[in-house]
């Protein structure tokens, strides 16, 4: 009797964790997943913002040493606003603040489709500069995520128009 109590307990704890997997997956009228392939859609010349540089190359990085950081400047060089409604990573290992002009960070943006990622919602006045700072978190994959990795930042605007920021690193144990 005991084994069967414990068999019928299983099979509902598997269907519950099937029906929570399928019930978070995108669904049609959801939002579109953001390409993480650099392509002539989501370059930095498609949104007017520019950037003073838009890869940085950390080069080798040790988990053991934890996060690293960089701090992206970019600026609106055209004589209108920009609003930028998003903000997001290519993976949950890398968070992105968006520096406002008193110096406080709003913010972690991550990763679309992994949980509550909210808008940014935030204008660029004509020729402002803003900073963008994003931290990458070598451990957030265990020791399988050694070696070459490459990720990306997205700042869209409400029209779909992207400025994508990329970091790469060497990761060791």
């Amino acid at each position: 009797m005991k084994n069967k109590n414990t068999i019928i307990f299983s099979v509902v704890i598997i269907i519950i964790l099937f029906g929570l997997v399928w019930y978070s997956k995108p669904g049609k009228n959801e939002s579109k997943e953001i390409n993480t392939t650099p392509n002539s859609s989501n370059i930095s010349s498609v949104l007017a913002l520019k950037a003073s540089e838009i890869l940085y190359d950390f080069g080798v990085i040790s988990m053991k040493n934890g996060n690293v950081s960089k701090k992206f400047t970019i600026t609106n060089p055209t004589d209108e606003n920009i609003f930028i409604s998003s903000l997001t990573t290519s993976c949950m290992c890398t968070n992105a603040y968006f520096i406002q002009l008193d110096g406080n960070k709003k913010g972690p943006f991550s990763m679309p489709g992994m949980g509550f990622v909210p808008k940014l919602n935030e204008n660029i006045k004509a020729g402002e500069s803003r900073d963008i700072e994003v931290v990458y978190d070598p451990n957030a994959h265990g020791p399988a995520g050694v070696g070459m990795i490459d990720r990306f930042v997205y700042l869209e605007d409400s029209s779909g128009k992207k400025l994508q920021l990329e970091i790469k690193a060497n990761v060791t144990p």
